[in-house]
C-alpha cells in the first residue's frame, strides 16, 4: 500500500485538471484552468491506477453533493472533473437524466479514470408517475413500488451508468408524503425493493445511500444501505455528532455506514462553523466531521452539500475539502496519531492538619489513529520535564517539575484493525511529597516505523496541586449558629472571574430580588445560571456583602431550580472589600450537598469578614440559589 500511495503524494492539494476523452487510454500531464495551481505530478497511467487502488482501501470517505452540473461553459465549476482527485463519491444534486454528450464524457472520466463513484439523488416523498396511476391504480401497491424501485435502481442505472442512488429522506424537516415518517411501512417496502438492485444486499456493487434523517427508517432495513448521510449543518462539536449517531445506533446503523456533511451552499468560504473536536481542538466543522469517530467505532467519512461552491475559493479550489481529505487520509500512506484529549487535567493532593495527604491521580490516556492500524502497534509513555520551563514561559506560570520516579506510566497498544488504543492509567505517588504546584508533561513516543506521525506534539499535561485548605471539603453540615440577616445584606453576581459587567444570571437585577436571598424562605424566588456562554458556561462568581464584619466559620447556599454540581474554584473573604484572603488557595472542589439541598462550606478556622466571595467553575447545565446563610462559632 505504501508504495502505490507514493504515487498520490499530492492527492489532496493538487489543482483541478481536465483531459479530453480521446486521451483516456494514456493520460498525460493536464492543463488546468489555473496554471499557477498546476501540480508538478505527472498524471500517467501509474498515477491513476494508484488513485483507483487507494479508493479501495480502508479510509475516510470523502463525499459531496454536486449541483449545477452541465459540463459546459467557461467555468469548470460545472464539471465533475474539477473536484479533487481523491473524492470517493459525488452525488448529482441537479438534473441527473437526459445527459448531454459533455456530461456523459465528464462523468465517465471521473468514474473510469479517477475511480470516483458518481450517484444521483432522488426525493422519495411520494411515488412519481406513471407508477402510481398506471400500475398502482392510484394506490401504493406492492407492484407499483416494485416497478418504481426497478425503474430508478436498475433501468436508470443501466441507461446512464451511475454507481448508485442517494435517497433524500427528511421526516420532521418539512418533507411530507405517503413515504415520509419515522418507521414508515411504505418506505420500508420501497427500500427492500430497491435493495434488490443497489446496496450491499444486491451483489451489484452499486451504492444505496440515504440522506437527511437515516435513523428514521425501520431498524430492519438499516443494513440495506451502504451509507447514511446526515445533514449535520452548522455542527458545533463532537457531542452533536455523537448524539446524532447514538440515535442511529439504536436503529441498527453501524459507524462505518455513517457520513456527516456540512452545508457549503452557505458555508463554503469558511469550511463550516467553529467546531470542537473530541480532543478539545477547535476547527472548521467539515474538518471536525472528518476527524470524528463515534465511540462505537470507526466512522465512514464526511461530506459537503453543494461542494461545487468551493471551487470559487480564491486561495485554492476546494480548499477546505482538500484539507479535510489530507488531514484524515494523508498522502504518502502516513498514519496520523492523535491524543483523544489534549486539555490540561488538574489534580489535588490535600495536606491535612496532621500532615496526612489525601487525593489521587488517575488520569486515563488514549490515542486515536486516523485510520485502522495495519498491524499491532505500541506507543510508550514518558515524562519530559524539559517542557515545564517552556510551558511556564508561554503561560506566565511558575509550576515545578515532578520527580519522574513518582509517576507510574504504561504503554498504549492498538490492535490490528482498530483505530483506538486501550486506555492507560497514569498515577502519582503522594508519599512524602512537598507542597507545591507540579506540571507533569506526559509524552507519547511514536514507534520507529515512519508510517506513524502526528500533526501536533503528543503531549498531555497534568497539573498536580499539593496544598492545604481551610474549608472542610467533606463536611455535609455546618457547626455553630446562624447569623441573622440584617438590613443591607445583599448579593451580586458576575460572569467568570469578573468584578463588573454582566451578571450572567436570571432573577437577580433588583434590590428586592437580592433581598430574597436572605429572607429565610426556601421558595421560588431564586436566581439561576446556565451553561450558555452568555451565562455561566465559562464560570461565574458572587459576592455577599454584610452590614458589618462578623466572626464567621461557615457558609451555605440552598439550591432551588437545578444544579449540575459545578466546582468551587476559590473561596475568599475580606473585611474591607479591597484586601481579599483565600480559604482554599484556589484549590477547586465540589461542595457537598446536604440531603435538604444546601451546599456546605464549613471553615476550618474562624475568620473576620464582611464580604464573602465564591468562585464557581464552568456550569455544565444549571446552578441556582434561593437562600444564603452565614454561620458563626457557637460560643
Amino acid at each position: 500500500m505504501k508504495n502505490f500511495l507514493k504515487y498520490v503524494a499530492a492527492l489532496a492539494i493538487v489543482g483541478a485538471f481536465f483531459v479530453a476523452c480521446s486521451d483516456w487510454t494514456d493520460p498525460e500531464r493536464e492543463i488546468t484552468q489555473h496554471p499557477d495551481q498546476q501540480s508538478p505530478i505527472l498524471r500517467d497511467n501509474a498515477y491513476y491506477q494508484a488513485l483507483r487502488e487507494y479508493k479501495k482501501t480502508k479510509h475516510k470517505i470523502a463525499f459531496g453533493w454536486y449541483g449545477s452540473w452541465t459540463a459546459v461553459g467557461a467555468s469548470y465549476q460545472t464539471r465533475l472533473q474539477s473536484a479533487p482527485d481523491s473524492m470517493d463519491i459525488i452525488s448529482i444534486w441537479s438534473q441527473w437524466h437526459s445527459l448531454t454528450p459533455e456530461q456523459i464524457a465528464d462523468k465517465e472520466f471521473v468514474q473510469k479514470i479517477k475511480g470516483t463513484k458518481v450517484t444521483f439523488t432522488i426525493f422519495s416523498d411520494k411515488m412519481p408517475e406513471p407508477f402510481l396511476t398506471e400500475i398502482g391504480g392510484g394506490e401504493y401497491t406492492d407492484e407499483a413500488i416494485e416497478a418504481y424501485a426497478k425503474a430508478y435502481c436498475k433501468d436508470s442505472m443501466d441507461k446512464y451508468s451511475y454507481d448508485g442512488i442517494d435517497v433524500d429522506y427528511e421526516p420532521g424537516y418539512g418533507a411530507s408524503g405517503p413515504f415520509v415518517g419515522h418507521d414508515n411501512e411504505l418506505f420500508r417496502k420501497l427500500i427492500l425493493a430497491m435493495s434488490k438492485y443497489v446496496g450491499p444486499k444486491s451483489g451489484t456493487g452499486r451504492l444505496l445511500m440515504i440522506d437527511g434523517v437515516p435513523y428514521a427508517v425501520h431498524a430492519d432495513v438499516a443494513d440495506c444501505f451502504d451509507y447514511g448521510i446526515v445533514q449535520a449543518y452548522n455542527s458545533y462539536g463532537y457531542t452533536d455528532l455523537q448524539d446524532r449517531f447514538d440515535e442511529a445506533y439504536k436503529k441498527g446503523w453501524k459507524p462505518e455506514q455513517y457520513i456527516f456533511a456540512e452545508n457549503f451552499e452557505s458555508l463554503w468560504k469558511t469550511g463550516g462553523v467553529s467546531h470542537e473536536c473530541r480532543d478539545g481542538q477547535w476547527v472548521n466543522s467539515l474538518l471536525g466531521m472528518a476527524r470524528f469517530n463515534p465511540t462505537q467505532g470507526f466512522g465512514a467519512g464526511f461530506g459537503a452539500y453543494h461542494m461545487e461552491y468551493e471551487y470559487a475559493n480564491s486561495s485554492m479550489p476546494y480548499k477546505y475539502m482538500r484539507e479535510a481529505i489530507q488531514d484524515v487520509n494523508p498522502a504518502g500512506g502516513d498514519l496520523i496519531v492523535g491524543l483523544t484529549s489534549t486539555g490540561l487535567s488538574k489534580y489535588l493532593f490535600l495536606v491535612g492538619d496532621d500532615g496526612t495527604i489525601t487525593g489521587e491521580v488517575d488520569e486515563k490516556i488514549r490515542v486515536e489513529l486516523a485510520r485502522p492500524a495495519p498491524a499491532d502497534v505500541s506507543f510508550p509513555l514518558a515524562i519530559d520535564n524539559s517542557l515545564v520551563d517552556a510551558y511556564n514561559e508561554k503561560h506566565g506560570t511558575s509550576y515545578e517539575p515532578i520527580d519522574p520516579a513518582r509517576v507510574s506510566l504504561g504503554t498504549l497498544g492498538v490492535a490490528a484493525g482498530a483505530f483506538l488504543s486501550d486506555e492507560v492509567s497514569v498515577t502519582v505517588s503522594s508519599a512524602g511529597i512537598e507542597k507545591g504546584y507540579y506540571l507533569i508533561p506526559i509524552v507519547v513516543e511514536l514507534p520507529a516505523e515512519d508510517i506513524y506521525t502526528s500533526k501536533e506534539p503528543l503531549v498531555r499535561y497534568l497539573l498536580l496541586t499539593v496544598s492545604a485548605v481551610e474549608i472542610d471539603v467533606d463536611a455535609t453540615a455546618l457547626t455553630g449558629v446562624k447569623i441573622e440577616p440584617a438590613s443591607g445584606w445583599t448579593i451580586v453576581c458576575y460572569q467568570g472571574t469578573a468584578s463588573s459587567g454582566a451578571n450572567g444570571v436570571w432573577n437577580l437585577d433588583s434590590d428586592a430580588q437580592k433581598a430574597c436571598m436572605f429572607d429565610g424562605k426556601l421558595d421560588s424566588n431564586c436566581w439561576y445560571a446556565a451553561n450558555a456562554s452568555y451565562s455561566w458556561g465559562n464560570g461565574g462568581n458572587f459576592i455577599i456583602t454584610l452590614d458589618k464584619a462578623y466572626d464567621i466559620n461557615g457558609f451555605r447556599w440552598h439550591i432551588y431550580y437545578e444544579d449540575s454540581n459545578p466546582e468551587c474554584t476559590d473561596f475568599q473573604y475580606s473585611e474591607d472589600g479591597t484586601n481579599w484572603y483565600s480559604l482554599t488557595n484556589e484549590i477547586s472542589f465540589v461542595p457537598k450537598l446536604s440531603a435538604d439541598n444546601w451546599k456546605i462550606f464549613q471553615f476550618k478556622k474562624t475568620v473576620k469578614a464582611r464580604y464573602l466571595r465564591v468562585y464557581v467553575g464552568r456550569v455544565t447545565d444549571f446552578t441556582s440559589m434561593n437562600e444564603a446563610e452565614i454561620f458563626a462559632p457557637a460560643n
